[in-house]
């Protein structure tokens, strides 16, 4: 079965939002999946003319279905991810704005921040020092203990198995110890004999989703020191990950969601950012609470 059998892309036009098209093309020929291009415009154009426009190079490499909305664009694409049953959201953090050279400090375009608020699937969004880097080879899953986490293993185990990819496990958290990474079950430290029955069981509930040949690509599970944002940065510029993936707690307000904020700020990999179920009460923690 394809979990990730239905892809979408929204674009407006802008050369920022169309960073995401090689992406998302990759994806949906390597997953044999339909990638939905949506674009809410006003003036419909005939197919060709209007991928050309939003930059969608290739596109017969792989099923794209173009989709013009006389709508807002906001609510064009979560309208579109229900009307099209889409798994995964392929977009970039910021479109028309960022082309138009409007400060770096805003991370988000107000379409995608609110399709990560309030989309029900999980969203890969690439933020602006994104550099694209086809094929992945990696993906690098922080985890938590909240259920926002848990379904973030979920999505990146599920997706990397069909990519045929291998997931790193983070726990990043504050504790005794020597920094530096310490793979689950090599603790040297006596403060750290509690450790690995407990990511075990993050780990492993984080799985229960997946079938046992989805779980064969979990390659190892890492335990590290420090500050959240900072300990995943490192490990995706020491490890080349391609994708980063994260539960968060669904709102951007002052104060909040303080590691996904520094993430879109600095990373360069894509973020595959799935957020907390609605009828969990449950706050999101990557060792420090991630909206505080």
């Amino acid at each position: 079965m394809n979990r990730f059998a239905s892809l979408l892309l929204p674009l407006d036009g802008s050369a920022e939002a169309a960073k995401g098209a090689g992406c998302a093309l990759w994806l949906a020929e390597t997953l044999g999946a339909t990638l939905h291009v949506l674009h809410a415009a006003a003036q419909p154009l005939p197919g060709r003319e209007a991928l050309a426009r939003l930059h969608v190079p290739g596109a017969q490499r792989a099923r794209v279905v173009l989709h013009q909305l006389p709508e807002n664009a906001e609510a064009a694409v979560l309208e579109a991810i229900t009307m099209y049953r889409v798994d995964l959201v392929v977009m970039s953090a910021r479109g028309e704005s960022a082309s138009a050279g409007l400060k770096l400090t805003q991370r988000l375009g107000t379409v995608a921040q609110a399709v990560i608020e309030h989309g029900p699937v999980p969203v890969l969004l690439l933020p602006a020092r994104y550099r694209e880097a086809l094929p992945w080879t990696s993906m690098l899953a922080a985890a938590s203990g909240e259920m926002a986490a848990d379904q973030a293993l979920e999505a990146a185990t599920q997706l990397a198995a069909a990519l045929r990819l291998k997931v790193t496990v983070v726990l990043a958290e504050d504790g005794p110890g020597k920094p530096g990474a310490m793979p689950l079950g090599g603790y040297a430290d006596e403060a750290y004999h509690e450790y690995p029955g407990r990511i075990e069981e993050m780990v492993e509930r984080g799985l229960a989703g997946c079938s046992p040949e989805e779980c064969c690509f979990i390659d190892q599970v890492l335990l590290r020191r420090g500050d959240p944002a900072a300990v995943l940065l490192e490990q995706v510029a020491q490890r080349g990950d391609s994708v980063l993936a994260l539960g968060w707690h669904g709102v951007l307000g002052a104060g909040r969601a303080l590691v996904l904020k520094r993430l879109l700020e600095e990373s360069g990999c894509a973020l595959l950012l799935v957020r907390k179920a609605e009828r969990s009460t449950t706050r999101l923690k990557v060792g420090k609470d991630i909206d505080g």
